[in-house]
């Protein structure tokens, strides 16, 4: 009896030169959560709240309290959570790993919010943290393209 898995390619996984290690290098990799993470690590105070405004902008209550062991919950008890204001105070309590793990979610989630964090960098490019925010903005408006021709 056949199913669906019998028209699979078999992969080696051998030698480092194999066909598993070629489709790996060939597969390609979304890099923007790390590159909003690096970008974050390196970004001002006043930067670092406005990406944070961002990216926190489509997450309800319980997405607060569980994203990055909980690193954003104090954000709730300022009371509106769906306008929140974020200080460049609280963007220096929010480290880059814990960024890092808040992009990852939004991409997941909410990808959308990407195009909002591609306008803001070329907004304010000074604020940007050198080849790694032009890296990031270039990565950000060629996800808006690509997702904009791909659409339908």
């Amino acid at each position: 009896m056949s199913d669906e898995f019998d028209d699979l390619p078999v992969r080696s996984v051998s030698s480092e030169g194999s066909q598993d290690s070629q489709w790996r290098r060939s597969r390609p990799l979304n890099r923007v959560p790390e590159l909003i993470a690096d970008v974050y690590r390196a970004a001002t105070s006043p930067l670092r709240a406005k990406l944070l405004e961002c990216m926190l902008q489509p997450l309800g209550p319980l997405g607060l309290v569980v994203i990055a062991a909980g690193a954003f919950g104090e954000l709730l008890r300022r009371g509106n959570y769906t306008q929140l204001a974020v200080s460049p105070e609280d963007a220096t309590r929010i480290s880059a790993d814990q960024m890092l793990e808040l992009a990852r979610y939004v991409e997941q989630s909410n990808p959308q919010t990407f195009q909002r964090i591609a306008s803001l960098l070329a907004e304010h490019p000074v604020g940007m943290a050198g080849l790694g925010g032009s890296v990031l903005l270039l990565a950000l408006q060629g996800l808006t393209v690509y997702g904009s021709t791909h659409e339908a």
